[in-house]
């Protein structure tokens, strides 16, 4: 049999590191015997094979008995051609192989009773990020006389060459491996890959008594999510025999694909979290391709945990990337965070900053809807992270991101010190099990007649197939429910016809005193309108959302009361502004009010005298500004709406009604002092506030 000999390549990876045509590809070199009638592979029956590598121009010949089908004579780097952003080539590294001669072997085939396939060890290149998110990676290191050799993953069902498996999952996983050897000779091992499940490991969610998880978050508070880094699990813990210090077997492998070399060396500092051994450790000495010893005595073999090895992560970071609307465009858009853990791998990113600039303090209502969601106040976001390193590429490595299924939610909020849930809003979020408060500064806020007026809440996702209510309920001066029903009682004659007044309306005897409003999405901050002249004999209306289902009735937010305010409407000054708890706040003031002027910064030029007795002057202003200030005052207020009304001092936004129909606003400036607000003692006390009204446009030279 004339026999004959290829070199073959089988390519495991490529990468691009630049954008100018650089390339690099990494796999396995190896001599092919063939028969030279049938063209198939065949045993070398120890032929020798004389062949000539060329490394970057430099040649040498070889000679080896080949004595299966194969023989494996490079494993790594087999191309490298990096450019500069110029176009000018920085890196040719390359190996190749020429065959020169094939020459018959004297005496037969290896004994075919001996099996020398070995799989040596499997290395883990990734774990998977995140448990579904199969992107785990693994290559198979083996070797026989017999090759090629074919990797299995799935029991034998599918077999491929190449010894990297991608795209895997976490958990155990079982190799199979067999050679050329006509006794169809295997081998197998386990390796457990690794799933960061707890990567995240914080969030700035609250989960209530009940289970409830709030993710509704005060945006100028911390906006918190922290991560663990978690590089490697541990094999083994072991004593060494010599010192007693600690020897640690690393579920990886340092050896460097592309140099052959170990990443880690002595003298590198790790970081490692067990039960016997937590904190910043040296390492002694690498033995091997995953062992290292450190500079502490053995204490346990507990391998619970987990390892951080920079050298194998270099410049490690922690990308989390937000899914936001932007709110000038109203399109999705994305932005990233970038973040670096401190010795212990602890990573926080603080996104609080950002989010604020997603809110305005702003508003479009026109006040036509009696349910209106405010997207200005409050917005929802999506997270996803993912882990990054510098691995000598332009780009470096970045994980596939994982997804967080819930959104978040931010709104123009202030949370203060000692408040229940920090900066999380979970009080005001309703629920099933735990009614919500509603989003207002004061304890009973004051509704006017004839002026705009509404009152915030959130609206959850979990709402929307509840179908909810707010049903308002009329109160008299003892706040007792006043008598009535949904709707209004009118009187009828013999024949069910109705008994009409002289305008041609229903002759009523009896009014309504309860209203139900529907309510619905989308999820956010939602302003509940209240625009009615309720009868002379209410005093307060009570406002609660509801929900019914085959159980009954259900409440979702607390019994929330509102005072009607019955006083006499004459040069009233009616206020709003956006309070800590994140809505809009209103007020009418109507005291006697003090307006002033005030003006100021005149620039006086002195002229020339050039005649004394005909010039018109020695001075002449030039230029000065001025405006107008009030002060508005209520007397003999409670304690509970001075608190109510304390925010309106250092609240980003106020604004006085100059018109209500259409509805306008003017924004006014609240003066800066330190006021005397009222004494604990007596209940009771007065309030006043100045702002200055806009600056008056004055002509100048």
């Amino acid at each position: 049999m004339k026999i004959t000999a290829i070199i073959n390549e089988i390519i495991s990876s490529t990468t691009y590191p630049d954008q100018n045509g650089g390339q690099i590809d990494q796999g396995d070199i190896f001599i092919s015997i063939i028969d030279a009638d049938t063209k198939q592979p065949t045993n070398g029956n120890n032929c020798e094979v004389t062949y000539q590598r060329n490394q970057n121009g430099i040649t040498s010949n070889y000679t080896v008995t080949v004595a299966g089908q194969s023989f494996p004579l490079y494993s790594g780097v087999i191309r490298d051609y990096e450019y500069s952003p110029q176009g000018d080539m920085i890196r040719s590294d390359y190996v190749s192989f020429t065959l020169i001669s094939v020459k018959a072997g004297n005496s037969p085939s290896t004994n075919p009773s001996v099996c020398d396939l070995k799989i040596n060890y499997i290395d883990i290149n990734k774990i998977e990020s995140a448990p579904g998110a199969s992107d785990a990676q693994i290559t198979v290191n083996a070797t026989s006389s017999f090759a090629s050799i074919l990797y299995s993953i799935d029991l034998g069902i599918t077999w491929q060459t190449s010894p990297v498996f991608s795209n895997l999952s976490g958990g155990l996983k079982h190799i199979l491996v067999k050679d050329s050897n006509p006794l169809g000779c295997t081998d197998s091992a386990d390796i457990s890959i690794l799933t960061s499940t707890n990567l995240l490991t914080g969030d700035p969610s609250v989960t209530l008594p009940d289970g409830y998880v709030s993710r509704w978050n005060a945006a100028f508070n911390p906006v918190v999510f922290t991560y663990q880094r978690k590089d490697f699990t541990i094999k083994s813990i072991t004593a060494d025999s010599g010192q007693g210090h600690t020897i640690i077997s690393v579920n990886a492998n340092f050896i460097d694909p592309n140099t052959g070399l170990p990443k880690v060396k002595a003298g590198d500092k790790i970081y490692i979290n067990t039960a016997a051994y937590k904190g910043v450790y040296t390492i002694e000495k690498v033995s091997g391709i995953n062992t290292i010893v450190i500079n502490t005595l053995f204490a346990s073999s507990d391998t619970t945990g987990f390892i951080n090895i920079n050298s194998m992560y270099p410049y490690y970071e922690l990308h989390t990337r937000i899914t936001y609307t932007d709110p000038f465009t109203n399109t999705l858009s994305t932005i990233k965070s970038v973040n670096r853990p401190d010795n212990t791998g602890l990573i926080k990113a603080d996104l609080s900053n950002f989010l604020q600039s997603l809110l305005r303090p702003a508003d479009n209502n026109n006040y036509n809807q009696v349910d209106y969601a405010d997207t200005n106040l409050c917005t929802s976001f999506m997270v996803e992270y993912a882990w990054h390193y510098d691995d000598g590429s332009t780009e470096g490595f970045t994980s596939n991101f994982n997804q967080i299924q819930h959104p978040y939610y931010v709104v123009y909020a202030a949370k203060q010190l000692g408040d229940k849930y920090g900066g999380n809003l979970a009080a005001y979020v309703p629920n099933v099990n735990s009614p919500a408060q509603w989003i207002t500064d004061f304890k009973e806020p004051a509704y006017s007649a004839g002026y705009p007026f509404d009152i915030g809440y959130l609206f959850t996702d979990e709402m929307t197939n509840l179908q909810p209510y707010c049903q308002l309920t009329l109160l008299d001066i003892n706040r007792n429910s006043l008598p009535g029903s949904y709707e209004p009682d009118h009187l009828q004659n013999e024949d069910d016809s109705w008994i009409l007044n002289e305008d041609g309306s229903k002759f009523s005897i009896g009014n309504q005193t309860s209203f139900v409003m529907p309510l619905a999405g989308p999820a956010g901050l939602h302003r509940l309108m209240v625009s009615a002249n309720f009868p002379p004999e209410a005093y307060y209306f009570n406002m609660q959302i509801r929900y019914d289902d085959e159980n009954g009735s259900h409440s979702l937010t607390k019994v929330q009361t509102v005072r009607i305010d019955d006083a006499v409407d004459d040069n009233s000054v009616y206020l709003r502004w956006i309070g800590l708890s994140g809505a809009w706040n209103y007020y009418r003031f109507v005291f006697n009010q003090e307006i002033s002027l005030d003006v100021q910064n005149a620039v006086i030029i002195k002229n020339y005298v050039q005649n004394w007795q005909t010039q018109e002057g020695i001075e002449e202003v030039i230029s000065k500004s001025a405006g107008q200030k009030m002060k508005v005052i209520a007397e003999d207020l409670s304690v509970n709406d001075i608190r109510g009304l304390q925010s309106i001092k250092y609240s980003p936004k106020v604004q006085m009604l100059i018109n209500k129909n259409p509805v306008k606003w003017q924004t006014v400036v609240i003066n800066t002092a330190t006021y005397s607000e009222y004494e604990t003692r007596n209940g009771r006390a007065p309030f006043s506030v100045t702002f200055n009204i806009p600056s008056i446009n004055i002509q100048t030279q």
